[in-house]
């Protein structure tokens, strides 16, 4: 699927897929369009697998968009999309809590800013989060001293 940039269709159209081979070229990537985008959707449901399509793909389709529309540095943001899109590396968005449920507003898990500033300190439990036993890349909801707010957590130690 990554091969064939099935991947980085799914995300829709957009900059991520310019020049990128796609459907064995029959359309380039930067005039993959909502139709491509219907096609592409139409011929996954052919497969009658909703639930490998969701394990598969619907965890990389919420997290990374919000990384694509947020995140401030260009150069991670490009490093990441292409580690997700190749299939190197996985993402999942980490919202819900055993606490909380869907309830967004009720997290508990909080992020505060270390004494130098220099990262933040997420303290906190998430559950039911597709994807998130072997993700490298955690989209995070959180509580900080701003009200709200997302932080992108690689995997690694603690």
């Amino acid at each position: 699927m990554a091969a064939d940039n099935i991947l980085a269709m799914r995300l829709g159209p957009g900059k991520h897929l310019y020049g990128k081979t796609l459907a064995g070229g029959a359309v380039k990537g930067d005039e993959f369009d909502y139709f491509h985008d219907l096609v592409v959707a139409q011929e996954m449901v052919r497969a009658n697998a909703r639930g490998f399509q969701d394990g598969n793909m619907a965890g990389m389709v919420i997290s990374l968009t919000a990384v694509r529309q947020w995140l401030n540095d260009d150069a991670l943001k490009e490093r990441i999309t292409q580690e997700c899109l190749s299939g190197q590396k996985k993402i999942c968005l980490a919202i819900t809590e055993a606490f909380a449920g869907s309830d967004v507003a009720g997290i508990r898990t909080t992020a505060v800013k270390s004494a130098d500033g220099s990262h933040y300190v997420v303290n906190g439990t998430k559950k039911w989060i597709t994807n998130g036993m072997f993700c490298d890349y955690f989209v995070t909801g959180c509580k900080t001293e701003k009200g709200f707010s997302v932080v992108l957590i690689e995997r690694g130690e603690g």
